[in-house]
């Protein structure tokens, strides 16, 4: 692929273009924290297509790591489906390869601010939000959404509307984005993974919330929910996945995630997780691999700029969200910039250490924390800044973001709606909670 470098005062965009362009496209890099090759695509170390525990797997001869394999043609349709929403979004960066080197290059026809990407030469402008025929269906979904008790008026506007109700539904879901990604970057985020009901909830969608934990603010949020047809090796299906935890009532943080580590290594797949049933009626939709949606969900906060200055990302603890997150922020993490650490549970005010334990199949050391009321706080901080503050480690502001979100669509029996409908939901439920943190 032909990549223009730009001197002078455009070096460091060209640099980043660069990263956006080449480095996201390969997941079968090595994803060690302290290895040479992370994020590195065709090391010469690199070992493919090797089953040492049972999966097809690849090996980094200059870290031993043994990650699974995954499948860039899946990846690669799921990245250029985000990066053009993004795009013709914002504006931020190029819908055609993801670059973030964009110069204003007059208007279009209807007056609209037309930019031009300065390393493929593509020309665009931003897209309409909400198309003119849909505006009156469209503040009718808003309304009802804002006054229904019970969802039964959304229910009734659904299914005298039909198939507009959905084109509607998408159109706000590209607004509701449109602006939460116009936010501020964030350098300290928290990502934690939830599943929402659909079609009578029998089916789940999964999918990851990502907030700025200073600000409080949401990211991105994104499902495993694409529009379009994926390649069967991308594609998501149950499967048999070990075993649900046994829980406790009087569980510490740590003793979660101790049983959650010990669950981990009970999978046929690290990598691999069963959410339930996942059904969708329409080919021209299908459900990712939760990996790859984890993948697909750190890249578009990595080409939005955030983390762009370091900082921290403290995540749910699920095997796959650190492979992803450390892969598609590899260069901060290169660079000691980033600091990427698991955590389990939630405590309030003054704390204490209470216990050091090594978990899991790689030995993480992780720190347990409580406070006055006995809540426990247990992270691993995975790489990076190892000296972090115990009060900055937390997933306090996604997890308030994911409960607000969680109850609006309970209170509104959202779970009888179709997939699409939930996530377009999800989404402007997300856009309304930034709106009323901005009102404290």
């Amino acid at each position: 692929m032909r990549i223009t470098f730009y001197f002078g005062g455009m070096d460091r965009i060209a640099r980043f273009s660069f990263f956006v362009v080449i480095q996201m496209l390969d997941l079968n890099v090595c994803k060690s924290g302290r290895c040479k090759n992370l994020g590195v695509s065709k090391a010469k170390e690199y070992e493919y297509h090797i089953r040492p525990l049972g999966f097809l797997a690849m090996r980094c001869g200059a870290c031993s790591a043994t990650p699974p394999m995954l499948d860039n043609e899946s990846f690669g349709l799921m990245r250029s489906h985000w990066l053009r929403q993004v795009g013709l979004s914002t504006g931020k960066l190029c819908p055609g390869c993801g670059a973030a080197a964009i110069k204003r290059f007059g208007q279009s026809s209807n007056g609209k601010p037309r930019f031009q990407c300065k390393v493929c030469q593509k020309t665009f402008s931003n897209r309409s939000s909400v198309m003119k025929g849909q505006e009156q269906l469209a503040k009718a979904i808003l309304d009802a959404l804002s006054c229904d008790q019970d969802g039964e008026n959304l229910t009734q506007l659904a299914a005298n509307k039909g198939v507009h109700f959905d084109r509607a539904c998408e159109q706000l879901k590209r607004q509701a984005y449109q602006v939460i990604w116009q936010g501020e970057r964030a350098n300290y985020m928290a990502s934690v993974r939830f599943t929402l009901p659909y079609k009578g909830n029998d089916n789940q969608l999964w999918g990851i919330l990502t907030t700025d934990i200073l600000s409080g603010r949401v990211l991105h949020i994104s499902t495993t929910l694409v529009p379009f047809g994926l390649p069967e090796q991308g594609r998501y299906q149950p499967c048999v996945d070990a075993p649900p935890l046994e829980l406790s009532s009087t569980d510490s943080a740590i003793e979660l995630a101790h049983k959650q580590e010990q669950r981990f290594l009970l999978r046929q797949q690290f990598d691999r997780c069963d959410f339930g049933s996942a059904t969708v009626r329409k080919q021209s939709q299908s459900h990712a691999l939760p990996v790859l949606s984890a993948h697909a969900h750190f890249a578009v906060l990595n080409a939005l700029g955030h983390g762009e200055e370091g900082g921290a990302h403290f995540l749910s603890h699920e095997v796959f969200l650190r492979g992803a997150c450390i892969t598609q922020f590899s260069e901060h993490v290169k660079r000691h910039q980033m600091a990427l650490a698991y955590v389990v549970g939630e405590t309030n005010g003054d704390i204490e250490l209470s216990t050091i334990r090594k978990l899991g199949w790689w030995q993480n050391s992780w720190r347990e924390f409580r406070d006055n009321a006995g809540k426990t706080k247990a992270y691993s901080v995975l790489c990076g800044n190892l000296a972090l503050e115990p009060k900055e480690v937390r997933l306090k502001s996604a997890m308030n973001a994911l409960r607000f979100i969680q109850r609006e669509v309970e209170k509104l029996n959202l779970a009888a709606f179709t997939a699409s409908r939930v996530e377009s939901f999800a989404v402007e439920f997300a856009k309304r909670y930034n709106q009323a943190l901005e009102c404290c």
